[in-house]
């Protein structure tokens, strides 16, 4: 046993030596430096549309990549490409500019083989004047510089792509389904308020799948609740008041997006009497319903004034 836990030891003080050896210096990290100052002056420049600037700032071969494309033979962007993105953003975008992101700062990676990088964390953030869309989204940026440390080389730009390709498609048409005035979802609805109206409460929860989730405008933001729940708070309110009507205001839709989304979408005045106070509250609602593919109702979301109620 004794040889056996010397064994050990000494194959863990092997592991723990090699392990040692195995680290290599391969530069410094500053968190002040003059690339982090170019870096600065660049996004400056940048954000300013500033082309002068920017011609300096760059070097004559200088690319520009998207860090995270899939693309094995993307080429990059010139030095002219660069300032021509640098004027369409600024001339675009209300608002614009390039801030750090929370507590981050940037750090100067002074490199042994490959030079000097600059990291940063930063948000990227505009309005444009055209669509009135706004971007703002985490970026990460590497810039590379020149020999000297006079230049920048190199840029690589890392963002979630997707907001920028929503941001293209704002200057698009484009259908996302078809609206329909009749259809059996919108009977469902109806169905299911017409139920509600003579008092049917096994006929209305009927219309929704057993893991439905309701949502009210007058609860705290994100709060939701089951159907039974949704039951409960409505046999409360009926305790209190008495139901007079249902009216449909206009007409409902059913909205069948492209993909899996359906969704009814319809307006209501609810008239009640109090109890207590025989006084009649009209209530303007208006209720979205998403369904599945069964053609059950999966929730209900309700815009109204629950003050009225009170």
């Amino acid at each position: 046993m004794k040889n056996k836990i010397q064994l050990t030891m000494a194959t863990i003080l092997m592991l723990a030596t090699a392990a040692i050896a195995q680290k290599h210096n391969n530069g410094k990290i500053f968190d002040e430096h003059p690339g982090i100052e170019l870096m600065h002056k660049f996004t400056e420049a940048y954000v300013a549309g500033d082309k002068a600037t920017l011609e300096a700032l760059l070097t004559d071969d200088f690319k520009g990549y998207n860090g995270l494309t899939t693309n094995k033979d993307a080429k990059g962007k010139d030095k002219q490409g660069l300032i021509a993105e640098s004027t369409y953003w600024s001339n675009q975008l209300k608002g614009f500019k390039i801030t750090k992101r929370g507590k981050s700062y940037p750090d100067a990676l002074e490199y042994k083989e490959s030079g000097t990088w600059i990291d940063t964390w930063d948000v990227f953030y505009g309005i444009d004047k055209e669509t009135g869309f706004k971007i703002e989204t985490p970026v990460d940026r590497s810039f590379v510089l020149s020999k000297d440390g006079s230049q920048i080389r190199m840029l690589i730009f890392r963002a979630n792509t997707a907001i920028f390709e929503k941001y293209w498609d704002t200057f698009s048409t484009k259908e996302n389904g078809t609206i329909y005035k009749d259809h059996a979802y919108i009977n469902t609805v109806r169905t299911m308020i017409s139920a509600f109206e003579l008092g049917d409460l096994d006929l209305v929860y009927e219309q929704f799948d057993d893991n439905a989730q309701f949502n009210d405008i007058n609860a705290p933001r994100g709060e939701s609740h089951s159907k039974s729940e949704e039951r409960t708070q409505v046999e409360n309110l009926l305790t209190s008041f008495e139901i007079i009507s249902m009216d449909e205001y206009g007409y409902p839709d059913y909205l069948s997006y492209n993909g899996d989304g359906s969704t009814v979408l319809s307006w209501w005045n609810f008239r009640f009497k109090n109890k207590a106070t025989g006084a009649e509250v009209v209530i303007f609602m208006h209720l979205s319903h998403n369904f599945n593919k069964a053609g059950k109702i999966t929730g209900q979301v309700a815009y109204y004034n629950g003050n009225l109620l009170n």
